[in-house]
């Protein structure tokens, strides 16, 4: 380019809209209607505002934008759902760069509530599915800098955890099945994970719109006790 020019090409597109934006496309391909997409997303949506700060996003714009979407299912070009979808969208997408902390903490615990998970700390929460116990790890990207906080938050999270499967004796398996497994597996294999890839029925089930690699940590009871339960 030459000295002096500036360029013109966009910036890239925040994460955010990106992944909403895949999201959005997966619910296109899997509802028919427009009616049938505008109630998947006001569903999908109602955990998050619900969990909102009030101040940051107040009760009337959260129904504006309710009506607006609902408004949506008169549109008949697919293309343009999709970018009127992501317009009403964007003030709330918007948060993530204004009050990111605030975001983060809604986006955990509306995660929580939809997916049926029990928090204990702010960086670990879990879900139970018959014999199996399965952690997940709410976003805590914005708790600060220091890493030994978030590591003090992990093992004290841990311990709590090893206390409810030692005081169940249904639960035989501790499973993990993330992006942060895949991006950061040694994490897991020197706490006594083993570290796998997940079929792809399973990740069409429960990943959609991801486009990141997710792996999946699997422990076994006795293994998992004798390395976090507290004597």
């Amino acid at each position: 380019m030459p000295s002096g020019q500036k360029s013109t090409e966009a910036p890239p597109e925040p994460e955010i809209y990106t992944r909403a934006k895949s999201q959005l496309e997966n619910i296109c391909k899997d509802f028919e209607s427009n009616e049938e997409k505008t109630t998947e997303i006001l569903k999908r949506l109602d955990p998050f505002f619900k969990h909102f700060d009030k101040n940051i996003l107040p009760d009337e714009k959260i129904e504006a934008m309710k009506q607006a979407l609902l408004a949506c299912a008169n549109l008949t070009d697919a293309k343009q759902f999709i970018e009127e979808v992501m317009s009403i969208l964007k003030p709330v997408l918007d948060i993530r760069e204004s009050h990111a902390d605030k975001f983060e903490e809604m986006q955990a615990q509306a995660m929580n509530e939809s997916g049926g998970f029990t928090e204990i700390n702010r960086l670990l929460s879990y879900g139970k599915s018959g014999p199996i116990i399965h952690i997940h790890a709410p976003p805590g990207k914005t708790m600060g800098n220091s890493v030994g906080n978030k590591i003090v938050l992990y093992r004290e999270g841990m311990r709590k955890l090893a206390e409810i499967v030692n005081n169940d004796p249904e639960v035989k398996q501790v499973t993990a099945t993330s992006h942060l497994v895949a991006s950061h597996p040694t994490l897991f294999t020197r706490a006594g994970f083993t570290v796998a890839d997940i079929p792809d029925e399973d990740r069409e089930k429960h990943f959609t719109g991801e486009s990141r690699e997710i792996k999946m940590a699997t422990i076994d009871r006795d293994e998992f006790l004798k390395r976090f339960l507290q004597k």
